[in-house]
């Protein structure tokens, strides 16, 4: 406790005089006149005592309505996270910081986080000096949105402009930036904190920061959430996607809130039109796993999203997702010998008998001078004798626009290759043609999670694993995925990507003479799929996360096209092709949903956009999580309430007093007030 009126204390003094007269009191002699001892009897010992108790307890009552009153008077307030003398102080700084991401539009009631933050804010603003010098700050994007004195009557219209948005912030990166602002020279220096506080900052925080210890800390965090339950996750767990095919969606479902949730749908929907649902309950801080299964029903791009019922928070209800359905594939085999490609030829057209999906031409080429690539979506090269510079520019080319290569090595040797297909292609290192003699090498699967022999449909994979008689020793790099290898370790089967394309990698051919994969039931699904993985542009299709920027890899001849994007709520947006990239940037993506891309009025794409992983509801960090790098003594934690202004003023500047010393007078003087009576009273009786 403190007072902001010490100098009254010498008042105190003022308690000497009941102490006075009560021992005066003991001093004056009383005249008993005797007349029998009979008399003097009849004063009973009781009578007396009481009278003593009743004088000491008037003396204390007195002293006590003196202190209470002289306490009144020096105005007493409780010890406050500002010093006492902080309303002298005319120079001070304070800094707001409001943030604005996602998390913060939960709804709490009527209002979300955001809005009872702002409300707050302006009303805090009072309990300042209006020579108080203010920065208010958003945090998404890091923005001041005023700066000025507290008296300024645009204070109040900058706060109102702060709009609630969907993307993620770097609270700790904004407020960092202002306290290392070089012209902050008040003595005072205070900084109020709107947010719910997900993440901590790391020991970077202050490590710029000189006077760190000089600033005061208010965080003001929101009550925990009671009613949500979010998609957390929609993993398609099978990269084949066409018209025949199940679409297998993995998908993950969390109760953030404190609240248990019963008989919850979750629906799964394509094109606006549901082909799944389940009903589930959902404990509060569980997670729950579900396998959602449709199939597509058209080709072209399918657009679609896990959805839950709208509760507190709106971001996580749903999962949206875009991905391209082929109806065709134009698939084109070239080979220096006809005989190279027989085996190959035949396989393909095994996938579809009636050439109603896939579209198979073949060409003999002894020397890839040039590769003419234009209408083709994947390309198969086996076995080819060597290739020019001019073929490795067309298969470039191929590859940033989306094109898929399936590549089998033959005997041919490094040298026969122009160097720039190792080092503008990202082709592996190629060495030594390698031969098993009598025995052979065996095929081994690199990871179990390898997606290109998932759901592959026979009876037992490890019988269905080819042997190897002669494959190319290659060396891999961290470019690489290796999908198979040899039990010697060396790879068979390997991915990689260039631009938007994809490209398969064979250490070896489709040759009896070279391995047994021919006659292997695998063999016929794995380069179904390999087909159909290379030959679908999932580059332009796939997700970005809200305000990241979306690449669309566009074919040059549609380059001159008009290009629109339609954000989710409607908005078109024109945009100019970038013409030495081939393709368009897209940059405005602050919307949660799908985004759609035309050309000269046709739908091109579309691609759907990710709420940042740190916005989903999280556990709240712990005060101790910010003392441990903020002087626990230079912070205060403060929840929001109804009244919260009277708990911020205290909380600051501390609790007055004097009402309770007066109330405590007041009763004292009532209680001088009765204990005195019975007093007189037993004064006139004695006199008498």
């Amino acid at each position: 406790m403190t007072f902001l009126s010490p100098s009254v204390l010498w008042l105190l003094g003022a308690i000497s005089i009941p102490i006075a007269i009560h021992l005066l009191s003991l001093l004056r002699l009383n005249k008993v006149e005797f007349s029998t001892i009979q008399f003097i009897k009849e004063l009973k010992t009781s009578s007396i005592r009481k009278v003593q108790i009743r004088k000491l307890t008037l003396l204390m009552i007195r002293i006590l309505i003196i202190t209470c009153l002289v306490m009144m008077m020096t105005q007493p307030v409780t010890q406050g996270f500002m010093p006492g003398w902080i309303s002298a102080e005319q120079d001070s700084r304070l800094i707001m910081v409001i943030d604005n991401s996602a998390s913060m539009s939960v709804q709490d009631g009527e209002r979300s986080f955001l809005d009872r933050s702002k409300s707050i804010a302006m009303t805090l603003v009072s309990q300042f000096n209006k020579k108080t010098n203010i920065a208010i700050l958003q945090t998404c994007p890091p923005k001041i949105v005023f700066s000025g004195m507290q008296n300024d009557p645009e204070l109040r219209n900058s706060v109102r402009s702060i709009e609630p948005t969907a993307s993620y912030d770097d609270l700790w990166a904004t407020i960092n930036g202002i306290l290392l602002d070089d012209n902050i020279i008040e003595p005072i220096k205070e900084c109020v904190i709107f947010s719910d506080m997900m993440h901590a900052p790391d020991s970077s925080f202050i490590n710029n920061i000189d006077d760190i210890n000089e600033w005061k800390f208010y965080f003001i965090e929101p009550d925990p959430v009671k009613n949500n339950v979010g998609v957390l996750n929609a993993t398609p767990a099978n990269r084949v996607k066409t018209l025949g095919q199940l679409v297998k969606l993995d998908t993950r479902v969390k109760n953030s809130g404190t609240q248990d949730k019963p008989n919850i749908p979750l629906e799964l929907v394509f094109n606006e039109q549901r082909v799944g649902q389940v009903v589930s309950e959902f404990e509060p801080k569980k997670e729950k796993e579900f396998l959602f299964q449709a199939y597509p029903s058209e080709a072209g791009i399918l657009e679609g999203r896990i959805k839950l019922p709208r509760d507190s928070y709106q971001f996580d209800d749903s999962w949206y997702l875009s991905m391209p359905i082929m109806d065709e594939i134009r698939c084109s085999i070239i080979g220096s010998d006809p005989k190279d490609i027989t085996m190959v030829e035949m396989i393909l057209r095994s996938i579809d008998p009636e050439n109603k999906f896939l579209k198979v031409d073949t060409r003999v080429q002894p020397s890839l001078s040039r590769l003419f690539l234009e209408n083709i979506d994947v390309v198969v090269i086996h076995n080819p004798s060597s290739i020019s510079n001019e073929s490795i520019k067309d298969l470039d080319h191929f590859l940033k626009e989306g094109g898929g290569v399936i590549w089998f090595q033959g005997d041919q040797d490094k040298a026969q290759y122009d160097p720039e297909l190792f080092s503008t292609i990202g082709f592996p290192e190629i060495d030594t043609l390698v031969s098993s003699g009598q025995g052979v090498f065996t095929t081994n699967i690199s990871s179990e999670s390898s997606d290109i022999l998932q759901d592959i449909k026979v009876r037992d994979m490890s019988k269905e694993l080819p042997e190897v008689f002669k494959y190319v020793k290659t060396r891999s790099s961290s470019n690489h995925t290796i999908h198979l290898d040899l039990n010697n370790h060396d790879p068979l089967l390997l991915e990689f990507s260039k631009g938007s394309g994809t490209f398969f990698y064979f250490a070896s051919l489709l040759d009896l003479r070279w391995n047994d994969l021919p006659i292997r039931g695998m063999v016929v699904p794995l380069l179904y799929r390999l087909i159909i993985l290379t030959g679908t542009d999932e580059v332009n299709t796939s997700p970005v996360l809200i305000d990241e920027a979306k690449w669309i890899s566009i074919e040059e001849s549609k380059l001159r096209n008009k290009w629109e994007v339609i954000s989710p709520s409607g908005q078109t947006e024109m945009i100019v092709p970038e013409y030495d990239r081939e393709g368009i940037e897209i940059d405005n993506t602050n919307e949660l949903g799908i985004y759609q891309v035309y050309s000269n009025g046709e739908k091109f794409t579309a691609f759907p956009t990710r709420l940042h992983y740190k916005e989903y509801i999280q556990e709240r960090i712990q005060q101790r999580d910010i003392e441990s790098i903020i002087r626990g003594d230079n912070t205060r934690w403060l929840k929001v309430e109804d009244d919260f202004a009277k708990i911020f003023s205290e909380t600051r500047q501390g609790k007055s007093l004097w009402k309770f010393f007066l109330i405590a007078a007041i009763i004292f003087l009532l209680a001088e007030t009765i204990i005195g009576k019975p007093e007189d009273s037993l004064i006139k009786k004695d006199s008498q």
